[in-house]
């Protein structure tokens, strides 16, 4: 079945609007040496196209840019954001989306919690006010685009992207020429304009999303307090120091004649933003596992 006219002119807007997104993202990339994955062939997946990760139920979703610290083009590194993006026509999909965007994100999302990762969505077009205090309330970062402004972009080049659906809608001649004039549009150039639009229509609103986004990745450990479940705990001042008290402090125990007594490890680590996680091992080496997934590459 041949695609319509309509499908094909949302489709360019969607791609116009995915630029924007990673035009966002790649710059935060970039200034702090992370990695960002989207969907595209990337041979730490085997050459798959879709960003696929896994909860720890073993169920897999498809996400659509992951921000990993460490990661390569070889090898995947620590995801530390989470960002989803849509585009909508009408409202009436919105409150779909929404719960797509959150059945996608939170359950990976709980799985690598020790990492607190950054939660965001990027949505353009029609979105009703609840639907996007739905996301915020499970503490994603929302940056909405309106259609208007949409429209105020693609105007910049000359372009009525305004459309209606059923009878009365728009006609298909008007979808051919919305397309054409696109399509006759010096590329990347057309885009870059674009691009530049938004950026002057929301520069406020971005800019609070890529603040909100940074004060996340930037997050660093402050501090790390560990209680040995024999009646003390130790102080220390970074993941390296509570790793090295950990092992020294094992070496120590095994000469005790107590040695073969029950231990517990609680670890509680504390972040500059004053975040913190709270965790408790029976065993010595899955605290020493767990301090290190702190660890910076």
């Amino acid at each position: 079945m041949a695609e319509s006219l309509a499908h094909r002119w949302g489709q360019i807007i969607g791609d116009c609007f995915e630029a924007f997104v990673r035009n966002i993202l790649a710059d935060v990339a970039q200034q702090h040496s992370l990695y960002l994955d989207f969907k595209r062939p990337r041979q730490a997946r085997g050459g798959q196209g879709k960003v696929t990760w896994q909860d720890g139920y073993g169920n897999k979703h498809d996400l659509d840019y992951v921000l990993e610290r460490g990661g390569t083009e070889g090898a995947r590194g620590v995801p530390v954001a989470f960002i989803e993006s849509a585009w909508r026509r009408y409202t009436k999909h919105s409150k779909n989306k929404v719960q797509e965007i959150e059945a996608a994100v939170m359950p990976v999302a709980l799985t690598f919690s020790r990492h607190q990762p950054f939660l965001g969505a990027v949505l353009a077009g029609e979105f009703t006010r609840n639907a996007l205090a739905q996301l915020e309330s499970k503490g994603f970062a929302v940056l909405h685009v309106p259609y208007e402004s949409i429209l105020t972009a693609f105007k910049e080049l000359g372009i009525d992207a305004s459309s209606e659906d059923g009878v009365g809608g728009t006609p298909e001649g008007q979808f051919r020429k919305k397309i054409s004039r696109w399509e006759a549009l010096p590329q990347p150039l057309a885009i870059d304009r674009w691009l530049a639009k938004l950026h002057a229509l929301h520069g406020t609103e971005i800019a609070d999303f890529k603040r909100r986004l940074e004060a996340s990745v930037t997050r660093r450990v402050s501090s790390v307090r560990l209680t040995v479940l024999r009646g003390y705990s130790v102080e220390c001042a970074d993941i390296e120091s509570a790793i090295a008290y950990l092992i020294e402090e094992e070496q120590l125990y095994r000469l005790r004649e107590d040695g073969t007594s029950r231990e517990a490890f609680e670890v509680q680590v504390r972040f500059n933003t004053g975040a913190k996680i709270d965790a408790t091992f029976p065993k010595r080496c899955e605290a020493i596992a767990f301090l290190r997934s702190f660890a910076q590459p």
